[in-house]
């Protein structure tokens, strides 16, 4: 009997310690709870990284207006060609003074007068000033889609001025030349081409500087 009752003893301790056991470990089958997504830290989101900005620029540019946008590309396309043919405009007149030197040293200092330059003086200025009417046309006529702003002294107020100055040359040169081919022969011939040559200079040099204030 003691024996017997020895044993019960034990059992009932050990069922009683089991017991236990499984009230303090959860079961096997049992659910494992996820913690809240919004507990979960920031730096697991992998495009939080480089959303910060983005959308901001993003939504700027959508925002940009087309017809905007259109008359900038428009603008831009204008005076680049302005700023290619205005080195052809000074290479031109470079050229044309060049031949109507020679032509003045030839029918007024000695060169036989023979007017064998004076077509060829001629088709050039011709052409210059289409090249120059062209360029002036451009820079007028490219969209200003931006607000004006207060006059300032820069770059591009000097330009201004410089080719304000070739224009008027340009337009004396083409009177005093014609006045000077229809007085051929005559007293004032020699001061009307005089005339004409010095313009021509200060035009030259005027649309040297308005090319050097811009491009160097």
């Amino acid at each position: 009997m003691n024996r017997f009752a020895a044993v019960l003893v034990i059992l009932s301790l050990l069922s009683t310690t089991t017991a236990r056991a499984q009230q303090k470990s959860p079961p096997k089958d049992a659910p494992k709870t996820e913690e809240p997504a919004e507990k979960k830290p920031a730096a697991e989101d992998p495009s939080l990284d480089f959303d910060l900005l983005e959308p901001d620029e993003l939504t700027g540019a959508a925002q940009v207006d087309p017809e905007l946008q259109a008359r900038l590309d428009r603008r831009r396309t204008m005076l680049k060609l302005h700023q290619g043919l205005g080195f052809a405009l000074a290479a031109g007149l470079v050229t044309t003074t060049v031949i109507g030197q020679l032509q003045f040293n030839d029918s007024f200092r000695g060169g036989g007068d023979d007017r064998n330059l004076l077509g060829l003086h001629r088709g050039f200025a011709v052409g210059t000033s289409v090249v120059f009417a062209s360029v002036g046309l451009l820079g007028l006529l490219a969209p200003k889609p931006l607000e004006k702003e207060e006059f300032q002294w820069d770059t591009i107020t000097f330009h201004k001025i410089f080719m304000s100055i070739a224009t008027a040359g340009m337009l004396a040169q083409v009177i005093l030349g014609i006045m000077a081919t229809d007085r051929f022969g005559r007293l004032s011939e020699t001061d009307l081409a005089t005339a004409h040559q010095i313009v021509g200079y200060t035009t030259l040099g005027a649309v040297s500087a308005g090319v050097f204030t811009l491009f160097f």
